[in-house]
């Protein structure tokens, strides 16, 4: 079993910064009208503001379930910092709602519940390579059977680090083409505190775990979302690691806006097939210009 946490589905939002949601409905293939696209260049303050919706699963270790979490945000990503070999960017939320299940504790999200991640992004191919997080502010603690809902204060803090960088962009992207990306090694740790009281609820020790060589494939794709429409590179890639498991990532990049304008994100926790992490972004706006 893969050992996997809350965390996971943040820095997967950073490595990937993007996505997809449930009122897209043009799916049309079509022909590329060019034959590559090299990676982007970002100056300070370029932000891409995107709506994100996501469910996470947690399990003990004898496949029962332990954790629920349900999560719907407006996330804006800007580069703050473009010297040396990395971009360093921020994520800030707002407009959150969402809910969390943690064993016996039942916890409703406010929409001043706020998330923000740093993190350090490589310029030659957008490779996620390290980033620290935190969410916190108060929360709706619902108590006993029938939900007594008391005013607490939830914080969760983390970091991680990808080695090799983890991208899932081949630059330069050409359309009609495949390959393999390489293996990751994660190492990272998160803990997270009810306060009411000072309550735990959960504390992860260091956490290190392996993705496998993923395939994937380049195509070209029309595309809507609340920013537009839009001609993208949509590249599929798959981690499939025995039994009903995988890991699957569905990225649409397109060259105009310098990120990705959607993507759809669905991990398993083990080879049983068991969900761990479905998430769906699209973009709302940018100030990004070529």
């Amino acid at each position: 079993m893969k050992n996997k946490m809350v965390g996971i589905v943040i820095f997967m939002l950073v490595a990937t910064m993007v996505v997809s949601a449930t009122n897209i409905n043009m799916k049309e293939k079509i022909q590329p009208t060019s034959s590559s696209v090299d990676v982007p260049v970002w100056e300070k303050g370029d932000s891409w503001t995107y709506e994100y919706h996501h469910s996470a699963f947690g399990y003990h270790t004898n496949g029962t379930i332990h954790m629920i979490f349900y999560l719907n945000w407006t996330m804006t990503y800007t580069v703050t910092d473009t010297t040396g070999d990395n971009y360093t960017v921020k994520w800030t939320s707002k407009n959150t709602q969402g809910r969390m299940t943690i064993d016996s504790f039942r916890v409703k999200l406010t929409p001043f519940t706020k998330y923000t991640i740093e993190c350090q992004v490589r310029k030659t191919d957008l490779a996620d390579v390290h980033g620290t997080y935190q969410l916190k502010g108060p929360v709706i603690w619902l108590r006993g059977k029938i939900g007594l809902p008391l005013p607490a204060q939830f914080h969760i803090i983390g970091e991680y680090l990808l080695t090799p960088p983890m991208t899932l962009m081949p630059f330069p992207l050409v359309a009609g083409t495949n390959g393999t990306l390489p293996q990751i090694h994660h190492t990272g740790y998160e803990k997270a505190s009810l306060y009411w009281g000072l309550i735990p609820v959960y504390d992860y020790p260091e956490v290190s775990w392996y993705t496998g060589p993923c395939t994937y494939t380049c195509e070209m794709e029309n595309i809507t979302v609340p920013k537009g429409t839009y001609e993208a590179y949509n590249v599929s890639a798959i981690h499939n690691f025995g039994g009903a498991g995988h890991d699957y990532w569905r990225s649409y990049y397109v060259p105009e806006i310098g990120n990705f304008a959607k993507q759809s994100i669905n991990i398993d926790w083990d080879s049983s097939g068991k969900p761990y992490m479905i998430a769906n972004i699209v973009l709302v706006s940018t100030t990004y210009t070529p």
